[in-house]
C-alpha cells in the first residue's frame, strides 16, 4: 500500500461512509429525510465505489471516523461486492489494519457477523490505537486497499466518547415535549417508554444509563427502528438496574429543524447510544448500527 495524505484520505473514507442518517440541516433527499450535504453525497458515492471494485469485498464503514478517538474504538463494517451493499457474509471476517505508511500495526483482528435485520449485517471490529491518524482495515477476501479510517485528536470531537462524562440535558418528556413534536416516531406500538425521564434526571438517578438519540420514521439506511426496539428488549429484561432516555432527531416530522438533544451533542449522524455508568461516565458509544447481542454484551458489562 502507499502511502497517502489526508485529501485522499477524505475521498476515499468519504466515498464508502454509509453510516446512518445524517441528522445535520440541510437538503432533503428523494427519501423525504432530511441530509445533510455531505453526508448524503456520500451515500451516493458509496454506490458509485461499490459498483468499480472488482477484485474482492469492499468494506463500507457504517459510523463517522471524525469522531474516532484513540483507545479501542468501536468500528462496524459491512460488506459490499461490485453491485451493492451485501446483506450477508461470513461468520467472522478477519484481516489486519496498516497506518498510512503501509506499516502492518495489527497484524491480526477479527471480528463476528452481527445482523440487525434480514438486510442488513455488520462487522464490529475493535482496534486498539494509541496514536492519531489515518489507518486500514484489510480483511481477508476483500479489496487491497481495505476500509480507511481515522483516529482524531480527542480535543476536536465534540461528541462524546468512551471516559468523558455524559453531558445533562432537558430532553422532551411526555408531560413537556419542549417544542418537540412527535417527541417519539416509533414505527408501531405508540411512543417508546423512555420519555419519562430527562436525561438530566436519568443521571441523576445514581444507576447506569442508557441514552439513545435516534429517529425511526426518517432514518434513511433503516437501523434506527430496530435499534429502538432492540433496546426495549434490553430495558425490558434489565429492569429497574437501568434507566432509558429516548431522543429525536427532528422537531417535527417534516424533519427539517434538529432537536436540542443532536445540536448540545454535536451529532452529525444517528442513530447512537451512549451507555453510561452509575457515575454518568460514557463507558461505550454504539453508533449507526447495533443488533440485539451487541447491545446486550455492552449493558451486561455494566453489572458485571
Amino acid at each position: 500500500m502507499e502511502p497517502v495524505d489526508r485529501r485522499t484520505f477524505l475521498i476515499a473514507s468519504g466515498a464508502l461512509a454509509v453510516a446512518a442518517c445524517s441528522s445535520d440541516k440541510g437538503e432533503k433527499g428523494d427519501s423525504g429525510d432530511s441530509t445533510d450535504g455531505a453526508s448524503s453525497s456520500a451515500g451516493v458515492d458509496a454506490i458509485t465505489a461499490i459498483s468499480t471494485s472488482e477484485s474482492g469485498f469492499t468494506l463500507a464503514q457504517r459510523f463517522s471516523s471524525a469522531v474516532i478517538v484513540a483507545g479501542t474504538p468501536r468500528l462496524p463494517f459491512s460488506l459490499a461486492n461490485n453491485q451493492a451493499l451485501l446483506s450477508d457474509g461470513p461468520d467472522v471476517l478477519h484481516g489486519e489494519v496498516r497506518d498510512a505508511e503501509g506499516v502492518i500495526v495489527i497484524p491480526s483482528i477479527s471480528a463476528k457477523k452481527r445482523q440487525v435485520t434480514e438486510g442488513i449485517s455488520y462487522w464490529d471490529f475493535h482496534p486498539t490505537l494509541e496514536t492519531i491518524g489515518i489507518y486500514y482495515l484489510i480483511i481477508d477476501g476483500g479489496t487491497p486497499d481495505g476500509g480507511a479510517f481515522q483516529i482524531n485528536d480527542p480535543a476536536t470531537v465534540l461528541v462524546p466518547f468512551v471516559g468523558q462524562a455524559l453531558r445533562p440535558i432537558d430532553t422532551p418528556t411526555t408531560t413537556d415535549g419542549r417544542g418537540v413534536d412527535p417527541i417519539c416516531t416509533r414505527l408501531e406500538g405508540g411512543p417508546c417508554p423512555f420519555h419519562a425521564l430527562t436525561l438530566t434526571e436519568a443521571l441523576a438517578t445514581g444507576k447506569p444509563v442508557a441514552y439513545l438519540i435516534g429517529t425511526p420514521a426518517h432514518c434513511q439506511f433503516g437501523t434506527c427502528a430496530p435499534g429502538l426496539e432492540f433496546l426495549i428488549n434490553s430495558s425490558k429484561r434489565l429492569g429497574d438496574k437501568l434507566v432509558v432516555v429516548h431522543a429525536e432527531v427532528y422537531t417535527d416530522d417534516s424533519a427539517t429543524i434538529s432537536t436540542e438533544a443532536v445540536e448540545e451533542y454535536h451529532l452529525t449522524f444517528e442513530p447512537t447510544i451512549f451507555i453510561a455508568n452509575s457515575r454518568g461516565t460514557v463507558v461505550q458509544r454504539l453508533d449507526a448500527a447495533w443488533d440485539q447481542s451487541e447491545l446486550d454484551e455492552e449493558l451486561d458489562k455494566l453489572f458485571g
